[in-house]
């Protein structure tokens, strides 16, 4: 058994190599010595580590169970986990983990072996295989040795192979779900990381991509990587490589870092060649899966920065999205829609070229055509993004969906999401000149909207939302109450839950719209103010602390809400009185503000409750409070013009002498000025306040006056109030003087001339329409031809409504 061959190995070597442990068990117990003989080949390797290189593992036990010793090493000084290691035995090795012996260190010996310029590959791979399957108590021994160190180290190495350092990431990519191995790359590994961005070889760069996009989830390391210069380095990369896998993993990494840092969405937006390099992509890349993570990082990157939005749209991305979409692809798809969502978000110009683009009709036959839940709720949001801030466009976007869909949007089984398009979109429905609160009423649209108050679920924003929904539907132009959506509300049970929150919601700003909303829900009707004044937890008490808050929104909805409630109702106004008032004072700062909007609701709510205000003379209070809203109808802003007038509308319907008292300053003859407004809600406004004013004997007179100076005024009176409040007398003795000619009547339009005076020219085409221009002043007894001037109206501006009537 001590014989050696020609080749320097014993029997018990040969035994040990191929496998026969029973023979290595016999020739051991025969002669113990033989356990440790060494080789004579010039390796002087032992049985122990001829089994190891062999990766026998019955034979490896038996010498181990034999008590063979584990921390010999070769003449190469190679131990038996790093013979194991370098022939990829990795059965051997797991066995020596479950081992747990204290002479035989799995880790340490093949982290050591990193450095190693003969065994860094094999030790690599061995590793990244022994950490794959993701045993936690791997992991922690792997950290807890300085795995992480020796790997960045071999990264940085010029010396290390190519494979090497590929198995080093993929150890790094197992080990990204442990906490401290994390913290460890962020700290030592990024810079190495980025630089194998710049290598040549498929397997570095594309792994490189995915550990930076696992690190890039977090704050702290996106400005590391953003700092080594990594984002530049991946929109590089991502111009050099037509390989799909490559490009999905760059733009996710891209996804990543861009996601909610405006820092480093300007950084991609900056390099001057990254918006072009991912709209060529939409046109290059095949695959369906790629070309959506191409749309959704577009998505990212846009989102809320104006530049990029900007910037994408300027080099022609649009176009190519809506190419995308035309692919039977759920996935591109739902990539689309969100791109089209974060190109519109806030961006008005992005907005207007959509919809001219045809975006909006595309995404409106999505909307109606699928019945997929997640995907009309990312559609209707797309939707209302483009619909944007503007009036005209959200009243678009809101009739293209439908009054039935929207009711549907707020069902329970729906997303918030969609509960709060729904309820702006309708509460944009019921407001303006072509409102549709019947149609709302019809299709019982008040019910989901009064449920979402009753679920406890309901966040604020929405609550919100349905707060002021519910009180466009119950009160129209000039204090007007609606009926029918008041009873809803009410059948509905509507009332306790306003009342609820009016008095134990968290939120004072909810407090306060609850108890405007509550006020105009009771508007005009005696059985609905009943109910809310018998309530067991109502008490204007409430609204009157609201009128002391320090947020001046509160406070001026507070008053708002107290002026509703005193609206035409001496009930409420004692009630208000006897729970404590209301001073001049506390409506002083609003009614010296600069802003437009807070005037003319602290002038209306001074004038309605001027008989209850005791620090302030009644006459002085309401004759202030009427020269400042007509004063603000000579606003160029439309939102402020439409608030006086409609404000002027209200009070013209209330308690004697008050129309009289507008009447006496020449407001008749400015609310027929904004008659030629280029807006309809202008127009309907003003018009709605001169059907009341008509009520009066010499507002009458004026507004006949009006009239007959100007007859096609008389035609904007009646589109807009005809059907509203026109007073049966004034129709009469306009219908009179029509008949017996007193003026002649001129049938057709004013056309205003640049440049001169010149109201009217005496040529006309009897088929042609015609748009209504603004004057800017009134004379006394009307509107006087040498007073006006032509307003132009840009074909571009997008927020007003300009009237066009055809010629009688």
């Amino acid at each position: 058994m001590d014989e050696f061959d020609e080749n320097g190995w014993a029997h018990i070597h040969h035994a040990s190599f191929n496998g026969y442990h029973k023979s290595v068990s016999r020739f051991i117990k025969n002669k113990e010595d033989q356990l440790e003989l060494e080789t004579q080949d010039g390796t002087s390797c032992t049985p122990f580590l001829l089994a190891c290189k062999s990766g026998v593992l019955e034979t490896v036990q038996l010498l181990v169970e034999l008590g063979a010793n584990l921390k010999a090493t070769n003449r190469s000084l190679q131990s038996g986990i790093v013979l194991a290691a370098l022939y990829g035995h990795l059965e051997v090795l797991e066995y020596f983990l479950e081992l747990k012996n204290a002479d035989i260190d799995v880790w340490k010996h093949l982290i050591s072996g990193l450095s190693g310029q003969d065994i860094e590959t094999a030790c690599a791979k061995c590793l990244a295989e022994l950490t794959l399957d993701g045993h936690s108590n791997r992991h922690d021994d792997f950290v807890r040795e300085d795995g992480i160190k020796a790997i960045v180290v071999l990264l940085k190495s010029q010396a290390a192979s190519d494979d090497a350092k590929m198995y080093g990431l993929s150890i790094l990519l197992n080990l990204t779900h442990h906490a401290l191995a994390k913290d460890q790359m962020s700290d030592l590994g990024i810079p190495a990381v980025i630089g194998l961005l710049k290598e040549s070889k498929r397997s570095l760069y594309l792994r490189a991509t995915k550990l930076l996009g696992e690190l890039a989830n977090s704050l702290k390391n996106k400005e590391a990587i953003a700092s080594h210069n990594g984002v530049d380095a991946l929109v590089s990369l991502l111009q050099h490589t037509g390989d799909e896998e490559v490009v999905d993993s760059v733009l996710r990494t891209v996804k990543t870092l861009s996601d909610s840092n405006s820092e480093i969405q300007t950084i991609v937006g900056n390099n001057k060649t990254s918006i072009k390099a991912l709209i060529g992509l939409l046109s290059e890349i095949k695959s369906k899966h790629v070309l959506a993570t191409v749309a959704r990082t577009i998505s990212v990157i846009v989102r809320l920065h104006t530049a990029n939005q900007d910037g994408f749209v300027s080099e022609g991305g649009i176009p190519h999205l809506m190419d995308l979409m035309k692919l039977r692809s759920r996935e591109c798809q739902f990539a689309v829609v969100e791109a089209l969502h974060a190109l519109c978000e806030k961006n008005e110009h992005n907005q207007s070229l959509v919809t001219d683009l045809g975006s909006v009709m595309m995404l409106m036959r999505l909307l109606k055509k699928s019945r997929a839940k997640d995907l009309r709720t990312l559609t209707a949001g797309a939707l209302w993004a483009i619909a944007g801030a503007k009036n005209t466009q959200r009243r678009s976007i809101a009739n293209e969906i439908g009054v039935n869909m929207l009711i549907e949007f707020l069902s329970e089984n729906l997303p918030q999401s969609l509960h709060f398009i729904g309820s702006e979109a309708l509460g944009v429905l019921a407001e303006g000149v072509h409102n549709k609160r019947n149609e709302i009423a019809q299709a019982n649209g008040v019910m989901p909207l009064v449920r979402l108050l009753a679920k406890a679920s309901t966040p604020g924003y929405i609550i919100l939302s349905v707060l002021r929904t519910l009180r466009a539907l119950c009160i129209c132009v000039g204090f007007r109450a609606h009926h029918q959506n008041q009873k809803a509300v009410g059948d509905e049970g509507g009332t306790k839950f306003l009342v609820r929150f009016m008095v134990h919601a968290r939120q004072e700003i909810i407090k306060v719209e609850s108890a405007y909303t509550l006020s105009c829900v009771a508007l005009g009707n005696n059985d609905i103010s009943k109910e809310v004044t018998e309530h067991r937890d109502f008490s204007f008490i409430h609204v009157l602390r609201l009128l002391y808050d320090e947020d001046e929104e509160v406070a001026l909805l507070a008053g708002a809400a107290l002026a509703v409630f005193a609206f035409n109702n001496v009930n409420n106004q004692k009630a208000i009185a006897m729970s404590g008032g209301v001073r001049y004072h506390t409506f002083l700062n609003f009614l010296e503000s600069k802003d437009h909007r807070q005037i003319a609701h602290a002038a209306f709510q001074v004038v309605v409750l001027s008989r209850i205000i005791p620090d302030e003379d009644q006459s002085m209070t309401c004759a202030n409070g009427i020269k400042l809203l007509v004063s603000l109808l000579d606003s160029q802003s439309e939102d402020t013009q439409t608030l006086a007038a409609n404000f002027i509308g209200g009070l013209a319907h209330t308690r004697a002498g008050i129309p009289g008292a507008i009447i006496s300053i020449g407001t008749v003859n400015l609310l027929a000025k904004l008659l030629l407004s280029p807006f309809e809600t202008v127009q309907a406004a003003a018009a709605v306040a001169l059907g009341f004013l008509s009520y009066d004997k010499v507002g009458e007179r004026q507004l006949l006056n009006v009239c007959r100076h100007e007859p096609f005024l008389y035609k904007v009176l009646q589109f807009h109030a005809g059907k509203v409040k026109l007073s049966p007398d004034f129709v009469e003795r306009w219908q009179h003087c029509k008949r017996i000619g007193l003026p002649p009547i001129i049938n057709k339009p004013p056309n205003l001339i640049a440049g001169d005076k010149k109201l009217f020219s005496t040529q006309f085409d009897p088929e042609q329409t015609f748009t209504i221009v603004s004057g800017n002043t009134m004379s006394p007894a009307g509107l006087g031809s040498d007073d006006l001037h032509e307003r132009k109206v840009s074909a571009s501006t997008r927020t007003g409504t300009i009237l066009r009537l055809p010629i009688a």
